[in-house]
Parts: C-alpha cells; sequence; structure tokens
C-alpha cells in the first residue's frame, strides 16, 4: 500500500471505531463493523480495484478500526492505556 492510501484506511477506521463505539451494545457494533466492511469493499471495486484487493483494504481498514475500537471502549471502562 501506499502512504496515500494508508493514510486513508487510518482515517477511515477513526472514524468507523468512534462511531462504533458510540453504540449500545456488542452486536450492534459488530453489525455496525460488518456493514461498513462491505461497503469500503463495494466502494474500493467500484473505484477500480480488483475484488482481491478489494477485501484486503477493507480487512486492513476492518482490523484497525477494531484496534482502536477496543482502546476507546477501554478508556470509557476506565481501563489503562493499552490494556485493552
Amino acid at each position: 500500500m501506499n502512504e496515500e492510501l494508508t493514510q486513508k484506511i487510518v482515517i477511515w477506521a477513526a472514524e468507523i471505531a468512534a462511531h462504533a463505539a458510540c453504540l449500545p451494545s456488542r452486536e450492534a457494533r459488530d453489525a455496525y463493523l460488518a456493514e461498513r466492511r462491505r461497503e469500503l469493499a463495494a466502494g474500493a471495486v467500484a473505484a477500480g480495484a480488483a475484488e482481491a484487493d478489494a477485501d484486503v483494504l477493507a480487512d486492513a481498514c476492518m482490523r484497525a478500526a477494531r484496534r482502536l475500537l477496543i482502546e476507546l471502549l477501554a478508556q470509557r471502562a476506565g481501563v489503562p492505556h493499552g490494556r485493552a
């Protein structure tokens, strides 16, 4: 991945994680994350990426979003930074 795409993934992941952290349950967060993953993959294909590349992009974004989400939820629960 190039630097510009990496930065976009980080931004998308942060936005997705922040929104997911506001949802009321794990089930709602999981459903939201799954929907966003589908949207990211479809958007990448629509922009000309091969389906396999779109899946790699969407998976990378979702892994980052889940890591950020874990930290956001841990901070909310009062767990020391980096312990989630």
